[in-house]
């Protein structure tokens, strides 16, 4: 699906694992596509795929093998991301979110709480996960979150509001950010585990969005909600600058799904141009048609360098805010630039639902959003320069 089989041309050496992770997500990613239209169209959540995940380890990548996920670093998890992304960006938003959760479960938790929720989760018994931060009002600015969290004895009690949350309708487990400290600003915020089905936790509506249709996105209300004080993931206070960590890896995730969704609409946009004739030749064969070709190429590729090398210096241990919002920037933005491209040289038929391209133009356009948004993006990356 993907035309970086030869590696060498882009001075990239891989490990067996990150082959391996790499190549199980592109097997995967192929059985993906060829059902992702009928899902937009249903909107149906792909329920019965998540235990087939977690069987194959993509619900958990990068949690360690002791505690039952694949063990990958992030080079090997992206890489992953952009290849189910190309097959149903829907799918990889859904692992996207569920990764979020499973790696803080991994770093923060307590071992019985890894015991509890991890272990299961990670082989596809629980569900999803939802990471569940964003608020009515409060996008970007995580800081200011308001749904409260008030210790009552040996139990907190919820309450507030999240918003776009996905997998919200079938997750297992949520990981919740609430404030525990109405004094403290971003000290005050913790974190928490809260099960499906708990009392005081109601399940919005199913959002009609305009892409990734089947990934179930939802509100979700919380009014008294109790649950146990050891369900909170690690200590009071901590929870902001978890959230921070994980959306930063988060990002190049996101710069994965975007490099994948860019290379799906790449592989429908040429084989139309190809096979299409106006004037008595191929619309391939027209020099604008092989420029837009090549302008999406580096977008793409360098796109995906950028990418690599924010996940390379994660897994360093070095320091990645302005690398990981440069690759998340250049890809959603250059992403955008190529679905526009690849509609465009489908003429009017890329307006008709009966191509892939409407639909992966329509997924394309959140990654400009979600996990920080492009504006958001240039903050940190100005922040990082100005700082150095």
């Amino acid at each position: 699906m993907m035309p970086r089989d030869d590696l060498s041309r882009f001075a990239v050496e891989l490990s067996e694992e990150q082959r391996l992770i790499r190549g199980s997500a592109r097997d995967v990613a192929v059985r993906l596509a060829e059902t992702a239209g009928e899902r937009d169209k249903s909107r149906d959540f792909p329920v019965a795929r998540i235990g087939e995940l977690g069987e194959l380890g993509l619900l958990a990548m990068k949690v360690p093998v002791d505690w039952g996920g694949s063990g990958a670093d992030n080079l090997g998890y992206v890489l992953a991301m952009e290849a189910i992304a190309e097959g149903d960006a829907a799918i990889a938003v859904i692992l996207a979110a569920s990764n979020l959760a499973a790696s803080l479960l991994a770093d923060f938790g307590s071992d019985a709480q890894r015991q509890r929720w991890l272990e299961p989760y990670a082989a596809g018994e629980l569900g999803p996960a939802s990471f569940c931060l964003t608020e009515p009002g409060v996008g970007s600015d995580a800081a200011a979150l308001r749904t409260s969290a008030r210790r009552d004895g040996d139990s907190y009690v919820l309450d507030g509001q999240k918003m776009w949350i996905t997998s919200g309708a079938h997750a297992g487990i949520y990981l919740v950010f609430a404030r525990t400290d109405a004094d403290a600003g971003t000290r005050g915020i913790s974190c928490f585990v809260v099960d499906r089905g708990t009392p005081g936790l109601t399940i919005g509506k199913d959002e009609p969005k305009m892409g990734l249709r089947s990934s179930g996105t939802v509100a979700l209300f919380f009014d008294g909600c109790r649950i146990a004080a050891d369900q909170r993931l690690g200590e009071e206070g901590q929870g902001y600058r978890m959230a921070m960590s994980a959306l930063g890896a988060g990002r190049i995730g996101i710069a994965a799904q975007a490099i994948g969704i860019g290379e799906a609409a790449l592989r429908e946009g040429l084989r139309y141009a190809a096979e299409r004739e106006a004037f008595g030749k191929a619309v391939l064969d027209f020099q604008n048609s092989q420029f837009v070709a090549a302008d999406s190429r580096c977008d793409l590729d360098l796109a995906w360098l950028a990418m690599l090398r924010a996940a390379k210096l994660m897994d360093r241990g070095e320091r990645a805010a302005m690398e990981s919002s440069m690759a998340k920037l250049v890809a959603s933005e250059g992403c955008g630039r190529v679905v526009d491209r690849m509609l465009q040289l489908h003429g009017g038929y890329g307006y008709s639902r009966e191509y892939a391209v409407e639909r992966i133009y329509r997924d394309a356009r959140v990654t400009r959003i979600y996990e920080g948004t492009s504006e958001a993006q240039r903050i940190v990356i100005a922040r990082e320069m100005l700082r150095a």
